[in-house]
């Protein structure tokens, strides 16, 4: 099996190379992508090698070498002057996306893979859209720019642009009303560790129990500073959204006080959107459910990933098909929210047949959002250790296809859409959501449209710059590294947001 691919060139910039490696790694998952190593193939390894034979158009050369076997083609742009005339809507060089756009084609012809996404391998394609609204680009210009200079498939590119409509009404509030913020809380405690989980969360055992109450109190004392800064400089709350973790994982006794501290510090906008992720239904019962609706609640996730028992079983969950059922149930019965339910495609042992069937099963509930994820593999989960592959690109390519034409048959549209490095297929995850019931927080941080203040072990905060661009901060991921050092890490952010404020 080959673990090196090697990338070389002596025409071509290294930071242009360096930018090539998402597009190579897309056709070679899990292979690790060097720049410029010395020649020192070993049987199996990958040469790429690229040349660029002219100042002026580019004309690119390149070579695959494998197992001593040479494949080369060479792509003259002057025989494209039609995307000379396109315009660039990123900040990403033009001869640079040349390069990435010829390197793409090669490998799709040497590999035979379909990459849907073209050479766009970033989390946030939508982004794209955004800012061609902005430059007043029509839909057929856009599309030509997507289809045509980023290789992006037109289904992906009808997609974004679906999206993107749906999201507009959420981008322009959060445009005119910089003064409304999403404050994030993490409550980094599960009652098990999913197959495919890497999120720094922990099963609370007899073992490390102890570890809640120290943590709760670091939290209620980064709420009440985060309030205080929050009222010294006019904003409110726009969306508050409790993730893990699972945060019902709590007793009811430490949630409600949890919901209290929010309530007390946390200056909130009318019109709040309130979330929590129940994320397991047997973590889940009425007493919780009350609290959370008395509390203001008015978005859960009740989260089965698979409505088939024996996946259920394979990824760790400790639940049944009957038990998401019940607490769906018992969520209705308690009060009119939002509920979300995530479905994931690629776990194991699972085809169409199982995907479809899970498929049924969830929209015979009627939720308000259905997230379709596709299964990415990584590093510290079981997935990742234990060598999981997922099946052929076109496989999950074709259930992505029937599943979402299925939800929108049910009146769902898609509005948000993210990805991620390892992903079944090279696809995405995308939200659908019924009319009107939209996750503004989703679209805020996907987007990158509005401040976010991250609280807990984790969490993270994104600050908007003032002329472009946002500032990333970080809590410590480990519990004890949070507990000392909140207080420290809350100075930073308060620094960073008066300086962008």
């Amino acid at each position: 099996m080959t673990d090196l691919i090697n990338v070389r060139s002596t025409t071509i910039e290294k930071k242009v190379l360096m930018s090539c490696s998402s597009i190579i790694a897309a056709f070679f998952p899990g292979k690790t992508v060097r720049i410029d190593l010395p020649e020192q193939n070993q049987d199996g390894d990958i040469t790429i090698i690229i040349e660029n034979e002219s100042a002026e158009i580019p004309a690119i050369r390149s070579t695959f070498i494998k197992d001593y076997q040479e494949v080369t083609e060479k792509i003259d742009y002057s025989e494209r002057p039609d995307l000379f005339s396109l315009s660039l809507p990123g900040k990403e060089p033009f001869g640079q996306i040349l390069i990435k756009r010829i390197l793409f084609i090669f490998l799709q012809k040497i590999t035979q893979e379909r990459i849907p996404w073209g050479i766009l391998t970033g989390i946030r394609p939508g982004k794209l859209i955004s800012i061609m609204n902005q430059l007043g680009l029509k839909k057929q210009e856009q599309s030509l720019i997507l289809t045509e200079l980023y290789l992006v498939e037109k289904e992906k590119a009808d997609l974004l642009s679906e999206i993107g409509d749906v999201q507009k009404p959420s981008i322009q509030r959060m445009k005119e009303r910089p003064d409304l913020i999403s404050v994030y809380l993490t409550i980094p405690f599960c009652p098990s560790r999913c197959f495919y989980c890497s999120f720094p969360s922990t099963t609370l055992t007899a073992r490390n129990k102890h570890l809640l109450p120290s943590y709760l109190l670091a939290l209620y004392q980064e709420i009440k500073l985060t309030g205080e800064l929050m009222k010294e400089m006019n904003l409110k709350a726009d969306c508050i959204y409790i993730g893990g973790g699972t945060p019902t994982t709590l007793g009811a006794e430490d949630l409600e006080i949890l919901l209290q501290n929010i309530r007390d510090h946390i200056p909130a906008e009318n019109g709040l959107e309130y979330t929590v992720e129940g994320g397991r239904p047997d973590s889940i019962d009425r007493i919780k459910l009350s609290l959370m609706k008395e509390s203001g609640v008015n978005r859960i996730s009740i989260n089965p990933q698979s409505m088939q028992e024996q996946t259920l079983i394979r990824i760790g969950r400790n639940h049944s098909v009957s038990d998401v059922v019940d607490c769906y149930r018992l969520a209705r019965d308690i009060g009119d929210w939002t509920i979300n339910m995530d479905l994931i495609l690629g776990l194991p042992d699972e085809g169409p047949e199982e995907m479809m069937d899970s498929l049924k099963k969830v929209l015979a509930l009627k939720p308000d959002n259905i997230t379709l994820h596709a299964l990415a593999l990584k590093r510290g989960s079981q997935a990742w250790e234990s060598q999981y592959a997922h099946f052929r690109h076109d496989y999950w390519s074709m259930i992505q296809k029937v599943t979402g034409h299925l939800l929108k048959e049910e009146g769902y549209k898609p509005y948000y859409l993210y990805r991620q490095k390892n992903i079944a297929g090279n696809l995405e995850n995308t939200g659908f959501c019924l009319p009107d019931k939209a996750c503004r927080y989703n679209i805020g941080i996907i987007e990158e449209k509005q401040h976010i203040l991250g609280l807990g072990a984790g969490a993270s905060s994104k600050i908007l710059k003032r002329d472009s661009g946002h500032q990333n901060l970080y809590n410590p991921l480990d519990l004890n590294h949070y507990i000392l050092r909140f207080a420290e890490i809350h100075k930073k952010r308060q620094k960073t947001l008066r300086e962008s404020c």
